[in-house]
C-alpha cells in the first residue's frame, strides 16, 4: 500500500481560500465559479471532471434560485409590514382626532 504524503498547507490554504470568498458578494464568486467550471470542461477531456462542471454549474444555478426566492419573499414581506405600520398610524391618529 503506497501512502501519498500530503503536504500539510494545502488543507490551510483551501480554508483561507474559503473563508475569503465568504466575504465577497454571491453574485461575484457565482460568476467566479462558472468561469472555473466552463475552463475545466473545455480544458479537461475527461467525463469525469466534465461531471464536475456541470454538477458545479446546477449548484450555482440553485443558489442562485435559492437567493432570489428568499430576497423576493423578504422584500414583500418587508412591503407589508411597512404597509401595516402605515395603516396602523393613520388607524391610532383618526382615534386621537
Amino acid at each position: 500500500m503506497a501512502n501519498k504524503a500530503r503536504a500539510p498547507g494545502t488543507n490551510f490554504i483551501l480554508a483561507a481560500v474559503l473563508a475569503t470568498l465568504s466575504y465577497l458578494p454571491f453574485e461575484l464568486v457565482a460568476k467566479g465559479t462558472l468561469i472555473v467550471c466552463v475552463t475545466l470542461f473545455v480544458a479537461d477531456p475527461f467525463p469525469t471532471s466534465r461531471l464536475v462542471s456541470v454538477g458545479g454549474v446546477a449548484m450555482v444555478l440553485l443558489l442562485t434560485r435559492a437567493r432570489r426566492n428568499f430576497t423576493h419573499d423578504e422584500e414583500q414581506l418587508n412591503n407589508q409590514s411597512s404597509s401595516f405600520n402605515v395603516s396602523g398610524r393613520n388607524a391610532a391618529r383618526e382615534k386621537a382626532e
